[in-house]
């Protein structure tokens, strides 16, 4: 299914989250830039009073900037917008697979309109306890349907039809989804690391340089420390090793129950099988709130 086959409140919730994580994460970005940059206007001993006078200047301007960011960041609280933006999302999508799969709750038996009605009180229940996000979405998107045509498709397909299409696009488009996100944070973390060592290594041969030659005028120490200090930052913003440990167990996890898919006969097992998937599923995000509240 494609974004646009998911319930407004999908939309609108993921929209939130993406816009937010963007600013933040630019934000942060700059704010580490900017403060490298300062470090490194304090590389060479200007003799001249004026040329320390500009510089010390400049760096301070830099250094004022990156505090004002740093603020920015603070009293907006992007960072809760993103994870519940993300929550918001993701708990609709799961509700959406359980509607169009008559899963729990959402059974075949039920009329259109009693499923339709169920589904749009549950979709309220979720919007109400996300009701701190209200003012960061957008109403475009919550002026759209609550229940698509595509999730009505979906919904009125036989038991093996549904199957196949939930294998197909939502297990199998998981699973992938998952490997790729793991290799890619496992490669970027490795990068990321290595990047602080050799920075780090820089700083002590800097340290071992002013030894040798103490009148010298350019003290690279202070850069590199301030740049692996920035790295580090980074590296723990964007949480590679934590990303990649919990999609390599998402992935794991959804092959495990995928096997379970070939015993699938009755519509009270493919229900079993989806409230499964769908925990398994639901489990990265419920961490990521969890970790958010600690």
């Amino acid at each position: 299914m494609k974004d646009d086959d998911f319930p407004n409140y999908f939309l609108a919730g993921n929209n939130a989250s993406l816009i937010a994580q963007s600013t933040y994460v630019n934000y942060v970005k700059w704010d580490l830039i900017l403060m490298v940059c300062a470090s490194g206007l304090a590389i060479y001993n200007y003799q001249e009073v004026d040329h320390k006078t500009f510089f010390y200047a400049i760096s301070g301007i830099l250094l004022l900037v990156a505090t004002i960011l740093s603020l920015v960041i603070k009293n907006k609280q992007y960072e809760d917008t993103w994870y519940r933006g993300r929550a918001l999302a993701e708990s609709c999508k799961t509700l959406t697979w359980r509607f169009i799969t008559c899963s729990e709750y959402f059974e075949s038996n039920l009329t259109t309109s009693e499923s339709h009605r169920r589904f749009t009180k549950r979709i309220t229940e979720i919007k109400d306890e996300f009701s701190d996000l209200n003012k960061e979405l957008n109403a475009k998107l919550l002026a759209l349907p609550i229940i698509t045509d595509q999730m009505k498709l979906v919904r009125a397909l036989p038991l093996s039809d549904q199957k196949q299409y939930y294998l197909q696009h939502r297990i199998d488009h998981q699973i992938d989804w998952y490997k790729n996100k793991a290799d890619q944070n496992k490669s970027k973390y490795e990068r990321w690391f290595w990047a602080i060592i050799v920075v780090q290594i820089l700083a002590l041969l800097s340290i071992g340089f002013l030894i040798k030659f103490p009148n010298c005028s350019f003290n690279f120490v202070g850069l590199f420390s301030t740049t692996s200090a920035c790295f580090f930052s980074w590296l723990q913003l964007k949480k590679y090793q934590e990303n990649k440990e919990a999609y390599i167990t998402a992935t794991s996890e959804l092959n495990l129950i995928k096997q379970e898919a070939e015993e699938i006969n009755s519509e009270e097992t493919f229900s079993k099988f989806v409230l499964d998937s769908e925990n398994a599923m639901s489990r990265e995000h419920t961490m990521w709130l969890a970790q958010k509240r600690k």
